[in-house]
């Protein structure tokens, strides 16, 4: 996961405890993050549907969702655009390997297994001391 998605998640918190629309310098003076960091993650996350903006004196950005319906994994995808393990994960034909390799298709399970957990855990479920993360994995 790059820093950039982990300021996502920062943005995300901060936005959170916002009442009212937020500016990116609002933002990056709550975090600490520099304000070109956070104008360039509060467009990310709209772009992917996170957030939205509204213009005006009282203007700024604000979660569409709450953060019990905001996964990991949508984070993930907005910053980073997804993740995989492994280039094959994905796409069979980015690995010039393919043909010898042996460890592929279970790749791809553990790949589906992450996947499936990401999008199970909320924000909410990362941010709330008290909640425990609790996941079970089926094979």
């Amino acid at each position: 996961m790059s820093k950039l998605t982990e300021y996502g998640f920062i943005v995300i918190m901060a936005l959170e405890k916002s009442q009212s629309p937020s500016s990116a310098d609002s933002v990056s003076q709550l975090t600490g993050l520099e304000t070109p960091t956070v104008s360039k993650v509060m467009k990310l996350l709209k772009k992917a549907g996170l957030l939205n903006s509204k213009l005006g004196a009282n203007g700024g950005y604000y979660l569409v969702k709450k953060k019990s319906d905001i996964s990991l994994n949508e984070v993930i995808i907005a910053m980073e655009g997804g993740m995989s393990l492994t280039e094959c994960a994905d796409d069979d034909e980015a690995c010039h390997f393919m043909s010898q390799c042996h460890m592929s298709s279970g790749m791809k399970k553990v790949n589906q297994i992450l996947l499936e957990a990401l999008q199970s855990v909320s924000v909410s479920d990362i941010w709330d001391e008290q909640d425990r993360i609790n996941l079970e994995i089926k094979s």
